[in-house]
């Protein structure tokens, strides 16, 4: 082999290696490599909710007009009657959640009563509700702003839930009752 064939004959491979590798074609069979990622999954502890206390209006009259019991147990009224003292005291309902650390949940108020009845009468109910914290609530007073999400702090918060009751002019007497659903689940 003459060395004018040898140098062609080198300049041919050097140039069809160099074609292979700017096609990206593997140049061996022993050419490989691989690379490893970690799967993660948090499980937390079940959400739950709990009732602690009722909601309870005290004693009302015909002429009290809206009565309200504000988050933090607070009453209200806007009619001219005067607001009875006896009976049981006003209080907020307040219900425990629990849950894993300060995640945040929602809330949902379906299948709660629009009204409170006593036989076939009636009186026209709105929620009021917070979620805080802590158990002291800031005493909400409004109807239009319900809570709808929550956090917990260290696997706790609180659900305070008041209401605006009217009371009719000729409320029958009675003891009126209904019930506040609260259900809860992580975002």
């Amino acid at each position: 082999m003459s060395s004018t064939s040898s140098v062609s004959h080198r300049q041919s491979l050097v140039l069809a290696l160099m074609l292979l590798m700017a096609c990206g074609l593997p140049l061996g069979a022993g050419a490989a490599d691989n690379a490893t990622a970690s799967a993660t999954a948090v499980v937390l502890q079940p959400i739950a909710v709990s009732k602690f206390a009722d909601l309870v209006f005290g004693n009302v009259v015909a002429g009290n007009g809206n009565v309200t019991v504000a988050t933090d147990g607070s009453r209200t009224k806007t009619g001219t009657a005067v607001l009875p003292t006896g009976g049981s005291s006003p209080a907020a309902a307040r219900f425990d959640v629990t849950g894993t650390g300060a995640n945040s949940f929602s809330i949902d108020y379906t299948g709660s009563d629009t009204v409170l009845t006593s036989g076939s009468d009636t009186m026209a109910i709105d929620w009021i509700t917070e979620a805080v914290t802590t158990t002291t609530p800031t005493g909400k007073t409004d109807p239009n702003t319900d809570a709808t999400t929550g956090t917990l702090a260290s696997g706790a918060a609180y659900i305070y839930v008041g209401a605006k009751l009217t009371v009719g002019a000729t409320q029958a007497a009675g003891t009126y009752t209904g019930i506040v659903k609260v259900t809860v689940a992580y975002n």
